[in-house]
């Protein structure tokens, strides 16, 4: 659905931050307006976290956290599930970040699906663009 890596000119430490506190986070992910750990903790494999998309409020699990190295989200609703993979890596005095998101489609929902994953890839498609800007930004103003 959307692979792709981009470079940031800011050190990892300082990127993932941006990718593993949710109020960070919601700053950079489109449609999301707030997100917290629903302990009210810091984020660990096996947190999980409560984000308010459109009039709502979800939950997404995360399943994979290697600090400064990977964090990934988990999320259902229904029929499907969205997987979203965040890599970070030192690169060129800088920081690469890589994102791997998938939706995947059970039961009837399959019908949709094509429909669904062109919404979703339209939609989230410039999260890491925005990511950059945003830890750029940051950057920036530390100085």
């Amino acid at each position: 659905m959307i692979n792709e890596t981009v470079w940031i000119a800011a050190p990892v430490g300082q990127v993932w931050r941006h990718l593993s506190e949710p109020v960070r986070m919601s700053i950079w992910m489109p449609g999301i307006r707030t997100m917290r750990s629903r302990d009210g903790l810091e984020l660990r494999a096996g947190s999980c976290v409560v984000f308010a998309a459109g009039a709502t409020e979800r939950l997404a699990d995360v399943v994979e956290f290697e600090p400064e190295r990977v964090i990934t989200l988990s999320a259902s609703d229904g029929a499907f599930t969205l997987t979203y993979r965040y890599c970070l890596a030192e690169a060129g005095g800088g920081s690469d970040v890589s994102l791997d998101a998938r939706c995947d489609v059970r039961g009837f929902m399959i019908i949709l699906a094509p429909l669904l994953r062109a919404r979703i890839r339209k939609a989230d498609r410039w999260q890491l663009a925005y990511l950059k800007g945003v830890v750029e930004k940051d950057r920036d103003a530390r100085r």
